[in-house]
């Protein structure tokens, strides 16, 4: 097992003024890590992972994820982001260049009326042109 450290730094002058912060993070546990970059094409879903209660071609075990990176690495396209559960499905959009990150598998809310349970897929689906789509996932 390993220790994934995690570095977010934030820094802009903004009025002659330097601004900024840095969030570090350590994961520790860490025993597998993936991480791919490939091109999903305009109009349709590409899965970009999935989890389950067992490993798979493509899955992780839903109770090991620790830390879940998806990057769009597209100069003009937007991304749709498809967060699936087994009964509800969360849509995000990645602009151009942004990144989401995830550090659980599980999906709450309040909303009357829905069921939620943990995440079962990740797909994303780019709007306009193909986008390249990176993905960095660390499990125990």
């Amino acid at each position: 097992m390993a220790d994934l450290t995690l570095l977010i730094k934030e820094r802009i002058i903004l009025e002659g003024t330097e601004r900024g912060t840095d969030y570090n993070l350590t994961l520790s546990d860490i025993g597998y890590i993936d991480n791919r970059i490939l091109n999903a094409p305009s109009g349709s879903d590409t899965t970009i992972f999935a989890l389950a209660d067992a490993n798979a071609e493509g899955t992780f075990v839903t109770s090991s994820l620790k830390y879940a990176r998806i990057s769009n690495y597209s100069t003009t396209a937007t991304v749709n982001l498809k967060v699936s559960s087994s009964t509800e499905e969360l849509n995000f959009n990645i602009a151009a260049k942004g990144t989401f990150m995830l550090s659980t598998s599980e999906i709450t809310g309040s909303v009357t009326d829905f069921t939620y349970d943990d995440i079962s897929s990740i797909l994303v689906s780019p709007s306009g042109s193909n986008a390249k789509i990176e993905y960095f996932i660390a499990t125990t």
